[in-house]
């Protein structure tokens, strides 16, 4: 009968000057051992890996190097071995521990090689300290749990696609979102997530991606819809992010259901709507008979002009004045309305230049001078209403000031995409209690009697914000002085409309 076992391979071990210059040049720890078990020789990499002399090993059961909890049963395994000796690795499919000589445990690989000497029979074993493998198993598996515990948890739909559009994974919302379960979905291609009318020309919108894969949001400046599995469709907001692995290139797409932000901003549209109605309407309503008011009031004075009575003209001129404050209020609610709806026309200019019309258009009044720390910067944007909020910010500095002289300063500076507006004052200052007040409608910070309606500031807010920037005021108790400071995009971007997934 012929052994299926290559024959053992026939050496002096301890003769052989070669095979010891071999085994102590060797990266890896070999230990050899006779066939009752024990040590006859070690190289200099086992020695060191163990923590022991080498005359501290030879003579020595094999079992000095493993773990006290195992050393009773390996005899047995040594003695099956030298029945049956062969080449393999020791413990397939188990996990091996060695122990130093300070009894430190460490996971290790072992390789057993029996040979025939002069001596007898005897194995070699190679030893591999795979701590560092093992580490980072675990470290993956550690990044692994912690990927899909992230991913689970997201409070959007996240799925991931290969570079053929074909499914790969999915969380518990996308499956919440769209009605399917993920063994639905797993190896589908993405489309079966998209509106029908949308599925024939998507794959090659996929293909151009994988391309020149970057991390953006999908469709920029277009209504995006999904599809649920019960063919009901609702608009999505989609962010892409590339991801290699080691199996290739793959997308995570983040879908968000954005169907409750789409009726809010149907129900403010129609609010802005209905308010800048009012508006008109307001205005033309209210207006006539203002100055049919006005025109009777002319009338009461021309016929008393004969027997002026002195109290009745105070009066008359104080109705006067209330009609004029009535007309203007009119006139500030109509530009309230239009400042966060109405389109004017996106313009390259120079920042500078625009400052200095503000100025020459509507000049400080006397006693009052505006110094500029404006560089030269370049923007693209609407200009008219950008106009608009400086001429408010400035008039509002000298209108609301406590003295006769001031001085007024306007900067402005780049901020990444935006410009960064300041307009300041050396005025009386608005107390921390009144600045969460004074952007609101009809509202003012001033004690004085001013001839204001409190719309200005409203207004310049309301436009602020209607071209993607923001406004801040301020101001500190106890010191003189206010800044309104305001961010507006230095590039004004035109949106697009369209439906794709």
């Amino acid at each position: 009968m012929h052994s299926i076992y290559p024959a053992p391979t026939v050496i002096d071990a301890t003769d052989n000057e070669y095979f010891r210059l071999m085994i102590d040049a060797a990266p890896t720890g070999f230990v050899l051992i006779d066939g009752a078990g024990m040590i006859v020789l070690v190289n200099r990499h086992l020695t060191t890996l163990f923590g022991y002399d080498e005359a501290e090993l030879l003579g020595q059961p094999i079992e000095t190097l493993l773990p006290q909890r195992v050393r009773a049963t390996h005899p047995e395994r040594v003695r099956s071995f030298f029945i049956n000796p062969s080449v393999r690795p020791m413990g397939a499919g188990r996990d091996l521990y060695a122990a130093r000589k300070d009894g430190t445990e460490f996971p290790v690989e072992v390789g057993l090689t029996p040979l025939s000497s002069t001596k007898g029979m005897l194995v070699l074993a190679t030893i591999v300290d795979i701590s560092e493998r093992k580490n980072s198993q675990k470290q993956l598996a550690r990044n692994r749990d912690l990927f899909n515990a992230v991913v689970e948890a997201a409070p959007t739909g996240i799925v991931m696609i290969d570079m053929n559009g074909r499914i790969t994974l999915v969380n518990c919302q996308l499956e919440a979102q769209f009605g399917y379960s993920r063994e639905d979905l797993i190896g589908q291609p993405i489309e079966v997530l998209m509106p029908a009318r949308l599925r024939q020309s998507h794959p090659e919108h996929v293909r151009k991606f994988f391309t020149d894969p970057t991390t953006r949001a999908m469709g920029a400046g277009r209504d995006l819809y999904a599809a649920r599995q019960n063919g009901t469709e609702f608009p999505v907001e989609i962010g892409l992010s590339p991801v290699h692995l080691a199996d290739g290139r793959q997308v995570l797409a983040t879908i968000a259901d954005i169907t409750e932000r789409k009726k809010d901003e149907t129900k403010l549209r129609r609010a802005n709507d209905g308010l800048e109605e009012f508006v008109y309407v307001a205005s033309h309503d209210l207006r006539s008979p203002l100055r049919g008011i006005a025109d009777l009031i002319e009338w009461v004075k021309e016929d008393l002009e004969a027997t002026p009575n002195p109290k009745v003209s105070q009066n008359l001129d104080r109705v006067a004045i209330r009609i004029e404050r009535l007309e203007r209020l009119i006139t500030d609610l109509l530009a309230y309305a239009r400042a966060g709806s109405s389109q004017s026309e996106t313009l390259a200019f120079d920042v500078r230049d625009l400052v200095e019309r503000v100025l020459e258009l509507q000049p400080p009044r006397a006693g009052f001078e505006v110094t500029l720390q404006v560089p030269e910067l370049h923007m693209i944007a609407a200009r008219t209403p950008l106009e608009t909020v400086l001429r408010n910010l400035v008039s509002n500095a000298i209108k609301h000031h406590d003295k006769d002289v001031g001085t007024v300063m306007i900067q402005a500076r780049s901020k990444g995409e935006f410009i960064e507006f300041a307009v300041s004052d050396d005025g009386p200052g608005i107390p921390t209690r009144s600045q969460d007040r004074v952007f609101k409608l009809f509202q003012t910070a001033s004690t004085a009697e001013r001839r204001s309606s409190g719309v200005g500031l409203a207004i310049s807010k309301r436009m602020v914000e209607a071209h993607g920037g923001w406004i801040v005021v301020e101001s500190r108790d106890g010191e003189r002085g206010t800044t309104f400071r305001f961010f507006w995009p230095a590039t004004a971007t035109s949106p697009s409309t369209g439906n794709a997934l």
